[in-house]
């Protein structure tokens, strides 16, 4: 006789390797809950709601915006530094101040078009390190001070962790719940300018917003900011990794962070279903739509 665990609160319930083939969900709260391994054939999973549970969100999107906080925190300093690179009245520091803005303008374009990871790797250390060499050059040489090098070295560093920083706890706070989002977004950028900085300190927030949402969505050159995104799911939301899923029925469900990998997804009924931020194989992506 199939089991029935309908409209029941299951929250963090492990059914780890369990024959549960034709049980029912219907209504039931499956947030945390761990499906590993289960044979769910014919499986009744309507209006059912996946995901993490409330207290695991919350603490999540706490530390999500601590980390948000910090990086607006970096990137007004960050603009600070090229703001007195500027007001200068050493000339070469002066002429430093402008290549690095430039050099961060550039660099969110890149980051944009090809991932954060690739943009600090193959432009901001390639820059760091040059800038390092002329300094110590310009100061033993007595043909400057390398003021200006050690301006551009610290200014482009804290740019770079800056984005580190922020897209991670976008990409987070993303990977829990689009409200979360937008408010972990929103509070990097407010905290910056509250704290001193410009309108940089601004455009640097929402590029982190939008390379974190680029992220979210699998584009390419931001795989391993994905990860962090599929490792929250994998850790803090519903399991289905290597279950048998086979003809279940998913219809009018919130399927919220789900993690399907290796999970046998055929003929699956999808109907009406709202999905977000699940994992699933990239094979088996074409069984996980809505009939």
């Amino acid at each position: 006789m199939a089991k029935d665990y309908s409209q029941k609160s299951l929250r963090n319930t492990s059914f780890n390797g369990e024959d549960l083939s034709y049980a029912r969900f219907s209504n039931s709260d499956l947030r945390g809950a761990d499906f590993t391994g289960a044979n769910l054939t014919g499986a009744i999973f309507t209006h059912v709601r996946t995901g993490i549970t409330p207290l695991n969100t919350v603490l999540l999107f706490v530390l999500a915006l601590a980390v948000s906080l910090l990086s607006g925190y970096v990137a007004m300093l960050a603009g600070q530094t090229v703001q007195t690179m500027l007001k200068s009245h050493d000339s070469n520091v002066r002429i430093a101040g402008i290549v690095t803005s430039a050099i961060t303008v550039l660099f969110i374009a890149y980051a944009f078009w090809r991932g954060a990871t690739n943009a600090i790797t193959q432009l901001i250390i390639p820059v760091v390190a040059l800038g390092i060499v002329v300094g110590v050059i310009a100061y033993f040489s007595g043909l400057g001070t390398g003021m200006g090098m050690l301006y551009l070295v610290s200014a482009l560093l804290l740019v770079a962790a800056m984005f580190v920083v922020g897209i991670i706890a976008r990409t987070a706070a993303g990977a829990v719940s689009n409200i979360l989002f937008i408010i972990v977004a929103l509070s990097g950028g407010i905290f910056g300018r509250s704290v001193g900085g410009g309108i940089g300190t601004v455009v640097m927030a929402i590029s982190c917003a939008m390379m974190s949402k680029k992220a979210l969505s699998g584009a390419k050159g931001f795989v391993g900011l994905k990860k962090i995104a599929d490792f929250i799911t994998r850790k803090f939301g519903t399991s289905f990794r290597n279950s048998k899923l086979t003809e279940a029925n998913f219809s009018q469900s919130k399927i919220h962070n789900a993690d399907f990998t290796n999970a046998d997804l055929s003929f699956v009924n999808w109907a009406n279903s709202k999905k977000f931020n699940c994992i699933t194989d990239v094979a088996k992506m074409t069984v996980v739509k809505n009939k």
